[in-house]
C-alpha cells in the first residue's frame, strides 16, 4: 500500500483546514516536501484546496521547485478549469492532476484533459459525508454533487479517472481515524484503483484496508508529528 502525503498549498504555504473550514499555517511547502521525500514517502499530492472558492491557482513555481528537489510521483490540483490549466501543471513538474469541481461544472472541459493526458494522469477527488446516505461533495465541501457516494464513484470510473480518491469530509484533520464503514462501499469498485484519506491516526488500522485500497493519502498526521513516515513504511501492509 503506497503512503501519499497531501499538502495543502496557499500562497506557497503548507495550510491546513480541519473538516474542509477554516485553515492554519502551517510552514514551508517545500522543506516539508523535501522532508516527506527524505524519509521514505511513496508520493506527494500538492492541493490548492481554497482555490475552486477564491478563484486561485496552485502556485506554478512552487510546483517546479518541489519538482527539483524530489524523485517520486507528484499530482498538482485544485480550482483546474480547463485544459490550459491542467498543461500548466504536467508542465511545471507534476505527473498527476487532482480534479474534483471540473468534473461537475464543466465534463466537456475535463474529457478534454483525459483525452491529452490520459486516464493513468488523472486522480478524481470525492469528497463524502455520512448522513442519512452516503452524499459526496465539491468545491471544498461546500456543493453538493447530487449524486450519492456509490453513484459518484461509478461516474468517476465511466469518465476515465484512473484513480479516485476518497476523503471523509468529518475526518480531516481530526486523526479521528480512517472511516471503516467505507469499506463495503469499496469492494464493489474495481476499475480504478482506490485513495483513502480523512482521519488517519495510525498505521495499526491499515490492516482493515490492505484487500480495498491503493494507497492512504495522510495529511495532519504527517505535519504535526502525529506519525513518522518510516514506522509507516516499516510496518506497511
Amino acid at each position: 500500500m503506497r503512503i501519499i502525503a497531501r499538502l495543502d498549498i496557499k500562497t506557497g504555504q503548507l495550510i491546513k483546514s480541519i473538516r474542509f473550514d477554516g485553515t492554519r499555517k502551517v510552514g514551508d511547502a517545500l522543506k516539508f516536501s523535501e522532508l516527506y521525500f527524505e524519509n521514505g514517502i511513496d508520493e506527494i499530492f500538492l492541493s490548492n484546496i481554497t482555490g475552486s472558492l477564491f478563484n486561485t491557482k496552485l502556485d506554478l513555481d512552487l510546483i517546479k521547485n518541489i519538482r527539483s528537489k524530489v524523485q517520486i510521483p507528484l499530482s498538482g490540483g485544485g480550482n483546474i478549469r480547463n485544459l490550459e490549466d491542467a498543461e500548466k501543471i504536467i508542465e511545471s513538474g507534476c505527473d498527476k492532476l487532482v480534479i474534483n469541481s471540473l468534473i461537475h461544472e464543466d465534463l466537456d472541459e475535463f474529457n478534454k484533459i483525459v483525452s491529452l493526458f490520459g486516464s493513468s494522469s488523472i486522480v478524481g477527488s470525492i469528497e463524502y459525508a455520512k448522513e442519512n446516505v452516503y452524499r459526496s461533495y465539491y468545491k471544498m465541501a461546500r456543493e453538493l454533487t447530487g449524486y450519492n457516494l456509490e453513484d459518484t464513484i461509478k461516474k468517476y470510473e465511466d469518465i476515465g479517472c484512473g484513480e479516485i480518491l476518497l476523503t471523509e469530509i468529518s475526518g480531516d484533520g481530526t486523526y479521528c481515524g480512517l472511516d471503516e464503514t467505507i469499506i463495503p462501499i469499496i469492494k464493489k469498485f474495481q476499475k480504478s484503483p482506490i485513495l483513502l484519506g480523512g482521519g488517519f491516526n495510525t498505521f495499526d488500522q491499515l490492516k482493515n484496508f490492505k484487500e480495498v485500497i491503493s494507497a492512504c493519502v495522510v495529511s495532519s498526521a504527517l505535519h504535526y508529528n502525529k506519525v513518522n513516515i518510516k514506522d509507516l513504511k516499516k510496518n506497511n501492509f
